[in-house]
């Protein structure tokens, strides 16, 4: 009986490579979107004190 053929998959070492790729894009986009948070809060939080007139 012959082997059973399924295209699309990775196989070998370039399975890891796939892996170590995909958990590198999410945390270099999950750090994007932190630090793209922090400067949100940051401008609000200065927007905020100079409303109270708390200005620095």
């Amino acid at each position: 009986m012959r082997g059973i053929e399924v295209s699309g998959v990775i196989t070998g070492s370039a399975q890891w490579a796939y892996v170590a790729a995909a958990y590198g894009l999410t945390l270099l986009l999950t750090g994007a979107v932190l630090w793209q948070s922090w400067r949100a809060m940051a401008k609000a939080e200065r927007r905020s004190d100079a409303l109270r007139g708390k200005r620095t």
